[in-house]
């Protein structure tokens, strides 16, 4: 019975990402794309226009200690992932991510990561050869300023119109191979 129990408090942890389980946990709990799309609390999220709320204005120090606000990024579509080291999900995400920020690059579309609630000096180190710029967020308030993002739900995508409104919103990992597609798009509809 306890395994029962046990097993029915992990998988829906599981669902979020990083949720309260270790790397080591969630990489034994598969997760099928069926059983995210199932979970109201996860998923990919498409917000239409009219329904967008206010432009986010996230601001903080990157981990070069340079300042970032997204405000000055008004007029770019922008892709932000919430992620960390701890994360196993983001981990296997994090090479789309860069892959797809080169591919894009020159095209209207910038990339930000938010890296939540990590060790500094292995964030600075795993994001190395990343091509955009991450965000700390080292007590979670700038996760907590975006809407309708579940606490402690790693990793998060977000994808920004041009006006910094939240067009897209994927809780949980992104299915491999989508994320160009998604964010292309965004950039249709910003471009009709």
């Amino acid at each position: 019975m306890k395994v029962v129990v046990a097993l029915a408090l992990a998988v829906p942890l599981s669902l979020t990402g990083c949720g309260l389980l270790s790397a080591e946990e969630e990489l034994l709990i598969p997760v099928q794309a069926g059983e995210l799309a199932s979970d109201p609390g996860t998923g990919l999220t498409v917000i239409p226009e009219s329904e967008r709320g206010e432009p986010l204005n996230l601001a903080g120090v990157d981990l070069q200690g340079e300042s970032l606000a997204l405000s000055d990024l008004r007029g770019d579509i922008t892709v932000i992932n919430l992620w960390a080291t701890w994360c196993a999900p983001c981990r296997i995400e994090m090479p789309e991510f860069a892959d797809v920020a080169r591919s894009l690059d020159g095209q209207g579309i910038t990339f930000i990561g938010i890296n939540v609630q990590d060790d500094l000096n292995g964030a600075r180190d795993y994001t190395v050869d990343t091509p955009y710029r991450s965000i700390v967020d080292d007590d979670g308030s700038l996760v907590a300023q975006i809407p309708d993002v579940p606490p402690r739900s790693l990793p998060v995508t977000v994808i920004l119109d041009r006006e910094g409104r939240v067009a897209v919103r994927i809780v949980g990992p992104i299915v491999l191979g989508t994320l160009e597609d998604t964010i292309l798009d965004v950039l249709a509809v910003e471009q009709a």
